[in-house]
C-alpha cells in the first residue's frame, strides 16, 4: 500500500507542477514525502494522502488569492508596531498591525530632522493613530526578478501602508507590546555597543533582525551558500532550548517541571526574536518536542516532523509556496530519514558534519536552482567550516557578550570586542570565498522539466550515498550531465530577445541572440539621489545599487555571466549610472562610447577603470559600422561636437527578429535635425524615443522620416519630468505608432525566432 501511495503523491505532483514553475517546490516535498512514507511503517503511509490533500488545499487557496483584485484604499485607524522601527535617511519603516488584526508594511517619508528624531524614540508594541493610503505591492516589472506582490500575498499581506501622518503615539502595557518593547531596546542596545559592521550580525543571531547587515556581507553569505546562519532557525532553538533546560535542571529542577517552563517561555522568545516564519517553525517543533515530554510519549522524530508539516499547511496553506518552507521541511526530512545511516559516524564528529552538510546540499540543490539560479559548489566546504563556527562559537559569543553588556557586568567590553574579532575576520573570510569562488555555476532559471530530472537526481544521489561510495560515484555522474545540460541549453535556444529593461526615469536595453552568439548591454540605468546640501540626515546607511535588483539578477536569470559588448550612449548618469558596478560583476568583452564621451574627469575615470578592468574600450562616430557575430550595428550618430552630451548620443541602428531598429539614446530636436540633413536611412519598425520621451526629442518631422510602428518609452513611473510629455504622446498617436511604455507596462520584450517574433510586458 505505501508504494501505491508514493507512487501516487509522486505523480499527481509532477503533473501538478508541469506547467508552471510555482509548484516545483511542492514536487521536490512530495517526492521527498514519498520516500520519507516508503521508509516508514503503518501510520506515515497516510503522509503522502495527507501531503496531497494539504497540497490541494493550498493551490485551491493560491488560485483563489490570485483571482482577487486589489485596489487602492484609504487608511485611518490606530494600530501597533509589530517589529522594530527604523528609519535610514528619509524612509521610516516598519509593520503595523491594526486593530482589525490585518498587518501592513508600513512606509514613511519623513519631512525634516525634526521629524527623523522624534521617530527614532519609536519602539516595537507602540500604538499610533496612522493616516495614509493602502496600495497593492507591485508585480515584479523585470523578467525573474523578486515578486515582493507574491512574497506578501502568501503571508496574507495584500496592502502597503503609505503613511501621510503618524501621530497620538503611546506605550502600550500588555504582554506582546512589553516584549516588543524590550525587543526594540535590545537591538538598539547592540547597535549602541558594537560597532557598525558587527552589530547587524549580532542583531540577527540573536533577535532575527537583519535590516542592519551590510548589504555586500549579504550577498557574500548568499553566494557561498551561507544565508541560512543569519536566520534563526531549529538548530538555534534547539540550543537555546538545551542550555535552557541543563541550567534549569542543574538547578535542582525535575526534566518535567524544565520542560514546563522552556513550553511557557518560547512564545516570549518568539516575539523577543522577531516572530518571522523560520523562528514560529522552530518555536513550534520545540513546543511539540516538550509537549512530547510532558506526556512521556516516545513518538518517533519524524512524527513530530510530520505533525508539525500538517498543522503548519492546515493554518497557512500558501505557505507551501514559500523557498524558505520548503527548505526548511525538506532538509529536516532527509535529515531524519538518514539518522541511521549517519548512526555509523558517531563519535567522528567532523565525519558527521561533513555527511550532514552533504546530504543537505544534495537534498536542496534543485530548491536552491529553482529559486536562486546558482549553485556553488565549494559550499560544501563552506558549510563545513561555518555552521559549527556559527552555532558553537560565534552565536554563544554573541549572546554572552549581550548578556553581559545588558548586566552591565565586568568585562563586557571584552566579550564585545572578542565577538567584533571573531564576526570581522568570519566575515572577511566569506568575502575572499564569495570574490574567489571558481566552483559558482550560474545557469539560469531551470525549466520546469528540469527541475524535475534534478530532483529525481537528488532523491537517487541520497539513496546512493547510503548503500556506499561506489553508487555515489555514479550518482555524481548523473548529477553532474544535467548540470553539464543546463549549462548547454543556452546554446540551443531558438528564440532571441531584445529586452528594454523597467530600470525606472533610465534606459538599460539587452540584446540576446539566438544560440547564446552573442549578448550586448546598451545603457546600464543609474538611480539619482536628490539631497540638499547640509542636510545630513537626508543621507542613506548604504546607497542600493539599481543594478542588484534589475540587470543583475536579469542576467543570472538567464545564466549570462558575460557580455560581449556595452555600449553607452552618452555619460549621463541614468544611463551610465550602474556601469562601473556591472563592470565589477559581469565579465565584458568591450566597452564602446560615442567619439566625444568624455566630457569631465568623472568620465575619464570610468574610461581608466575600464582600461584597468583589462576590457577594451572602442570609440565610434557616425559612419562606423560595428560587425559582431549575428549583428552588425550601423553607427548614425554623433558627427560632430555639441555643446549639449544629450545631442551628442550614440545613435546605433540594425536588424533584429525581422524588424529595423533605431535606438537614440537622449537626442534632443537638435541631434535629429542633424540625421535628417544627412544621407543616411532612418527608417526603422522599432523607435526607442530620445530622452524618455521628453518633448523636445521626437519631433514631427523626425517621426515621418523613421515612420516607426512602434516607440519605445523608457521613463520612471510619476516622474518629476512629466515624461513621457502628452505633446510626444500626440505626435505618436498622428503618425499611427503604437508606444509601448516602461512606467505603465514595466519591461518590454520583443521575442523573436528567425524573421517574426512579438512584443510582451512584465508584468503581463
Amino acid at each position: 500500500m505505501n508504494t501505491v501511495w508514493c507512487a501516487a503523491a509522486s505523480a499527481i505532483a509532477i503533473l501538478s507542477c508541469w506547467h508552471s514553475a510555482e509548484w516545483a517546490g511542492f514536487t521536490v516535498i512530495a517526492a521527498f514525502t514519498a520516500v520519507q512514507s516508503a521508509r516508514q511503517k503503518r501510520t506515515a503511509a497516510l503522509l503522502p494522502a495527507a501531503v496531497f490533500l494539504l497540497f490541494a488545499h493550498s493551490a485551491s487557496g493560491w488560485a483563489e488569492q490570485k483571482n482577487v483584485v486589489f485596489s487602492e484604499a484609504q487608511f485611518s485607524e490606530r494600530g501597533m508596531f509589530i517589529t522594530h522601527p527604523s528609519s535610514d535617511g528619509p524612509l521610516f519603516k516598519a509593520v503595523l498591525r491594526a486593530e482589525d488584526g490585518q498587518s501592513y508594511p508600513l512606509r514613511f517619508l519623513i519631512k525634516n530632522e525634526a521629524e527623523k528624531e522624534q521617530l527614532a524614540a519609536m519602539t516595537g508594541g507602540m500604538s499610533c493613530a496612522v493616516a495614509g493610503v493602502l496600495k497593492p505591492p507591485q508585480h515584479p516589472v523585470i523578467p525573474n526578478g523578486f515578486d515582493y506582490h507574491h512574497y506578501l500575498q502568501v503571508q496574507g499581506i495584500h496592502y502597503i501602508l503609505e503613511a501621510s501622518q503618524i501621530m497620538d503615539c503611546r506605550e502600550e502595557y500588555d504582554p506582546e507590546a512589553q516584549l516588543l518593547q524590550w525587543r526594540s531596546e535590545g537591538l538598539n542596545l547592540i547597535l549602541r555597543v558594537f560597532p557598525a559592521d558587527t552589530a547587524g550580525i549580532v542583531q540577527a543571531l540573536i533577535f532575527g533582525e537583519r535590516e542592519w547587515i551590510e548589504s555586500q556581507t549579504e550577498a557574500d553569505y548568499q553566494q557561498i551558500g551561507i544565508i541560512h546562519l543569519l536566520a534563526i532557525s531549529g538548530m538555534q532553538v534547539a540550543l537555546l532550548a538545551a542550555a535552557g533546560r541543563y541550567v534549569l535542571i542543574r538547578a535542582g529542577m525535575s526534566r518535567e517541571g524544565s520542560a514546563w517552563v522552556l513550553l511557557c517561555l518560547l512564545p516570549a522568545y518568539l516575539i523577543l526574536a522577531g516572530g518571522s516564519e523560520s523562528v514560529t517553525r522552530a518555536v513550534l517543533a520545540g513546543e511539540l518536542y516538550l509537549l512530547l515530554v510532558i506526556l512521556k510519549s516516545k513518538a518517533a522524530p519524524v512524527k513530530l516532523l510530520t505533525g508539525l508539516f500538517l498543522i503548519w499547511l492546515y493554518f497557512r496553506p500558501l505557505h507551501l509556496f514559500l523557498t524558505g518552507f520548503q527548505l526548511t521541511f525538506v532538509i529536516s526530512s532527509v535529515l531524519l530519514i538518514s539518522a541511521g545511516w549517519l548512526k555509523r559516524y558517531r563519535g567522528r564528529p567532523r565525519m558527521q558534519n561533513f555527511s550532514l552538510t552533504l546530504l543537505s546540499m544534495i537534498s536542496t540543490f534543485p530548491l536552491i536552482l529553482s529559486s536562486f539560479w546558482e549553485l556553488s559548489l565549494s559550499s560544501l566546504f563552506v558549510n563545513f567550516l561555518f555552521v559549527p563556527l556559527y552555532s558553537f562559537f560565534i552565536m554563544p559569543l554573541s549572546l554572552l557578550a549581550f548578556v553581559l553588556t545588558l548586566l552591565q557586568a565586568p568585562f563586557w567590553n571584552t566579550a564585545v570586542a572578542a565577538a567584533d574579532s571573531a564576526v570581522y575576520w568570519t566575515n572577511g573570510t566569506a568575502a575572499v570565498f564569495a570574490a574567489f569562488d571558481p566552483l559558482l555555476l550560474t545557469l539560469g532559471k531551470p525549466p520546469a522539466a528540469l527541475t524535475l530530472l534534478y530532483t529525481a537526481a537528488a532523491l537517487y544521489s541520497l539513496w546512493a550515498v547510503e548503500k556506499g561510495w561506489r553508487k555515489a560515484a555514479g550518482a555524481l555522474l548523473i548529477g553532474g550531465s544535467l548540470v553539464l545540460a543546463d549549462l548547454l541549453l543556452p546554446y540551443f535556444e531558438t528564440q532571441g530577445s531584445v529586452t528594454f529593461l523597467d530600470v525606472g526615469q533610465g534606459d538599460c536595453i539587452v540584446i540576446e541572440l539566438p544560440y547564446r552568439e552573442g549578448v550586448y548591454v546598451i545603457d546600464t540605468g543609474g538611480a539619482f539621489t536628490f539631497e540638499a546640501e547640509g542636510e545630513e540626515w537626508r543621507k542613506r546607511r548604504e546607497e542600493k545599487k539599481l543594478s542588484e535588483y534589475t540587470l543583475l539578477p536579469y542576467l543570472t536569470s538567464k545564466g549570462i555571466t558575460k557580455v560581449d559588448a556595452i555600449f553607452l550612449t552618452h555619460a549621463d548618469h541614468d544611463h551610465v549610472g550602474e556601469y562601473r558596478h556591472i563592470l565589477s560583476r559581469i565579465k565584458t568583452g568591450k566597452l564602446v562610447i560615442p567619439e566625444w564621451f568624455v566630457r569631465d574627469s568623472a568620465d575619464a575615470e570610468l574610461i581608466k577603470e575600464t582600461v584597468r578592468k583589462k576590457t577594451a574600450v572602442q570609440a565610434v562616430r557616425a559612419g562606423g559600422l560595428i560587425k559582431e557575430k549575428g549583428i552588425q550595428f550601423e553607427v548614425l550618430s554623433p558627427s560632430v561636437l555639441s555643446e549639449d552630451k544629450n545631442e551628442d548620443s550614440l545613435v546605433l541602428r540594425f536588424r533584429l527578429g525581422g524588424k529595423w531598429w533605431l535606438l537614440t539614446g537622449d537626442l534632443g530636436a537638435e541631434g535629429e535635425g542633424r540625421l535628417l540633413q544627412k544621407d543616411v536611412p532612418l527608417h526603422a519598425d522599432v523607435l526607442k524615443a530620445g530622452h524618455h520621451g521628453s518633448k523636445t526629442s521626437t519631433t514631427e518631422e523626425f517621426l515621418k522620416a523613421v515612420s516607426p510602428e512602434t516607440a519605445i518609452i523608457s521613463a520612471g513611473r510619476k516622474n518629476r519630468y512629466g515624461h513621457p510629455h502628452p505633446e510626444v504622446l500626440k505626435r505618436l498617436e498622428d503618425e499611427g505608432t503604437v508606444p509601448l511604455r516602461t512606467d505603465t507596462g514595466g519591461t518590454i520584450q520583443y521575442l523573436f525566432s528567425g524573421e517574426s517574433g512579438t512584443f510582451v510586458s512584465h508584468p503581463p
